[in-house]
């Protein structure tokens, strides 16, 4: 047989193959085509332009065609006019409908029921995102949102009949976590030991990359390790950075992506009276200069030693050294060598770069319908140097009065005097939307927003406080106030205000109930990025990204004195780093709390996650949940005390329903377990029934488990392995039957 005919029999024995393959599944299950519905809109998705919008597409129209296909446990979502499928792969605002590889989890799905038959549909990659219209801008959005409104729930009609199907789709398998790499400074500097190997699913998903400054070519001199508080290496990311100190001194390094903005965390002296210097660095790209990059002392060197935060050298005990630099910097390739360095005319006595963040910004978003223009409508002026205060407050109103929405276009806007409240803008029922947090920037000492009902909802733009030291009689928040019911922060970044969020307030007659926070970024505080306070309940904050705050990180506290008690608070896939004064995640009071699958690193001073029983909260109650948690070079000294990675601390009361399940401790300061019971003497702050199971502690400072001599209750222990302390595995201080170890099987070390 010819070569030309072997060809041919081949393609028709193919063809036939294929042929019965069709017919046999054709007559194994048929396909079946739905349409989805939109419970709050009446609206259905479809395709156009490789994105999926909602509208009102005749019955017939295939592009509102689709079929949910089984698919390793989770469903896929396929268009029957293009053959694409529903993804979020490339984290853009809408819902995608495009061309997918198999091994895609963006493209997987859970459907989930929810009320009256409808159904919810939630991301099986990122399980905290779900599809929705509830801003409505014209496609599916997929992001968190509180799964109550019906924005988020969906009716599955079959195409034939076109009604909702009698009976939802059941669930699929609960999905796992995201499979992001989150960010991780590198390093060990308690011993040399090699990078630790972190988990994968935790943390926050970012669209940058984070380069370390002491991994990068340099002719400058590398700082550190060190956990000494007052130096610069020990505030800095993985215990490690670089001062440049003559003229030509650099750092480089070499980019793994396309990007086209900067973030150098860095560190220039303070004025000799205090109050910051301005100076300027240079960025080479490719070595050709690209610009000057605008650096300042003003918001950073606080003084009075760790319990302190005085803007006063006098006062000795210097600390929060560090501040961010950000900019937009044009085209910057993917394996271009990227190059900052100390010029003859960059004026500071020296430069520490603690590490660089490169990412790849879209354009500006444009304004959306039913938004009234903070300029056009409302008489602000971008980047003016005015104060639009009250024309954002008049915007604000104007909104509310008319059920619409304020658009903060691309722009700088000053707010810099008292218009209302002195917690900042009042606001409720009302959307404030800006073109994206690299866009749009409220900027000033009253660049404050106060919620005072439901329904104050922020997203994409940036607030740039001018705080310079802590003052807690002054309400210089980003965020004041209850948020109600309805309230929700996306994609706003924080930077250089006391607190990003303090929730809550003593005169609010409606407690918080169900904000959301997703996707924002909180830097260079001088207090909490949020404290979840005073009755706040069923809320979550998630996907958010915190550096250098000067307290808590993430706090949900509880107070009796102030409000119901907090229930059911939820801190998840959060990454956490360098908190200069007090945790990356506390919880003080309340009941059914989740601190779950988050980083934090190189905390300065406090533990990584603190349970406790203080500040006159109200008791705890249901269950507190931390699992899945990376706890990476944490825990440090403050108040005299050694404070471990993760403690928990019975100081006024009993602690009871704690699990801790499934944590890494790496390179803790001091202890990698701690457990302290109440230091007035209250015998019944116990810590009861507490478990403690699959934990890895590596390279602890001290000890592997420390329970201090006032130590009450009992817990057991489980596959709790601890590796290479520096002073012992186990440090029980408390008095014999006072504290039951209660050992399961799998520990070792110990």
């Amino acid at each position: 047989m010819s070569q030309r005919r072997k060809q041919v029999f081949g393609s028709l024995l193919l063809l036939i193959a294929i042929i019965m393959a069709n017919l046999a599944v054709g007559s194994a299950s048929a396909v079946t085509y739905v349409r989805i519905k939109n419970r709050w809109q009446n609206t259905y998705l479809y395709e156009t332009n490789s994105q999926v919008r909602y509208g009102s597409p005749n019955i017939n129209d295939q592009s509102s065609h689709w079929v949910i296909e089984d698919y390793q446990g989770a469903k896929r979502l396929k268009n029957r006019a293009t053959g694409h499928y529903m993804a979020i792969e490339h984290q853009l605002e809408a819902v995608e409908s495009i061309t997918i590889a198999d091994v895609w989890e963006s493209a997987r799905w859970v459907i989930e029921a929810a009320p009256d038959g409808a159904s919810y549909i939630r991301s099986a990659w990122h399980s905290w995102e779900y599809i929705h219209v509830e801003n409505q801008l014209g496609f599916a959005q997929h992001g968190s949102i509180y799964p109550a409104w019906q924005s988020a729930q969906w009716w599955i009609e079959t195409v034939a009949t076109g009604t909702p199907t009698s009976t939802p789709i059941p669930p699929t398998r609960t999905p796992a976590p995201p499979t992001n790499t989150p960010i991780a400074p590198t390093a060990s500097p308690i011993v040399p030991t090699s990078t630790p190997q972190l988990p994968a699913n935790r943390g926050a998903t970012v669209p940058w990359i984070e380069y370390e400054a002491e991994t990068m070519a340099t002719n400058g001199t590398i700082l550190g390790p060190s956990r000494t508080f007052g130096n610069l290496a020990t505030e800095s990311s993985g215990r490690r950075s670089v001062e440049l100190n003559s003229t030509g001194e650099f750092v480089q390094f070499t980019s793994n992506t396309t990007a086209n903005s900067i973030v150098v965390r860095y560190s220039i002296p303070d004025a000799a009276n205090g109050g910051g210097l301005d100076a300027s660095l240079s960025l080479y790209v490719n070595g050709v200069f690209r610009q000057k990059l605008g650096l300042t002392s003003r918001y950073a060197w606080v003084y009075g030693g760790e319990t302190s935060s005085l803007n006063n050298p006098s006062a000795g005990g210097a600390h929060n050294f560090f501040d961010e630099a950000r900019a937009l910097v044009g085209d910057i390739p993917q394996g271009a060598t990227i190059k900052l360095q100390k010029d003859g005319d960059d004026q500071a006595a020296f430069y520490v770069i603690d590490l660089v963040d490169l990412e790849q910004v879209g354009a500006a978003q444009t304004q959306p319908a039913n938004f009234l223009s903070l300029t056009a409508d409302c008489g602000a002026t971008a980047n003016g140097g005015g104060d639009d205060g009250q024309a954002l407050q008049n915007c604000i109103n104007t909104a509310r009065a008319h059920a619409k929405g304020v658009w903060i276009p691309a722009g700088t806007f000053d707010l810099r005097s008292q218009i209302q409240s002195d917690a900042g803008i009042t606001i409720s029922d009302v959307t404030v939307r800006g073109a994206g947090m690299w866009y749009s920037v409220l900027r000033g000492p009253w660049a404050r927003f106060h919620c005072i009902g439901n329904n104050c909802r922020f997203y994409n733009f940036a607030i740039t406080g001018e705080a310079v030291t802590r003052n807690d009689g002054a309400a210089e928040n980003a965020f004041n106030g209850s948020a109600g019911s309805g309230s929700r922060v996306e994609n706003v970044w924080v930077e250089h205000t006391k607190v990003g969020w303090w929730v809550g307030s003593d005169n609010q007659a409606a407690p918080t109930d169900g904000l959301v926070i997703t996707g924002s970024r909180f830097r260079n505080l001088f207090a909490d990025g949020v404290n979840l306070c005073n009755g706040s309940s069923n809320s979550v904050v998630e996907n958010s990204h915190f550096r250098s705050t000067g307290d808590d990180a993430l706090a949900s506290w509880s107070p009796a004195a102030h409000g119901p008690v907090n229930i059911a608070n939820t801190f998840r896939f959060n990454t956490v780093q360098l908190p200069w004064r007090a945790n990356c995640f506390a919880i003080y009071g309340g009941q059914n709390m989740r601190v779950e699958d988050n980083i934090c690193a190189d905390v300065v001073t406090y533990p990584g996650v603190l349970i406790a029983q203080q500040f006159d909260s109200h008791p705890f109650g249901g269950f507190i949940s931390v699992q899945r948690n990376s706890l990476i070079r944490v825990g440090g000294p403050m108040w005299n005390q050694q404070h471990g990675a993760l403690k928990v601390h019975t100081d006024r009361g009993p602690i009871p329903g704690l699990t801790v399940n499934d944590i890494l401790i790496e390179s803790p300061t001091f202890a990698g377990i701690h457990l302290q019971g109440s230091d007035g003497g209250i015998t019944s702050a116990t810590l009861q029934n507490a478990s403690f199971s699959n934990i890895r502690i590596n390279n602890a400072g001290t000890y592997g488990l420390l329970l201090n001599a006032n130590a009450r209750g009992n817990a057991t222990f489980s596959n709790v392995v601890v590796s290479n302390p520096a002073n012992g595995g186990l440090n029980n201080q408390a008095p014999a039957n006072q504290f039951t170890i209660n050992r399961g099987t799998g520990n070792s070390g110990w």
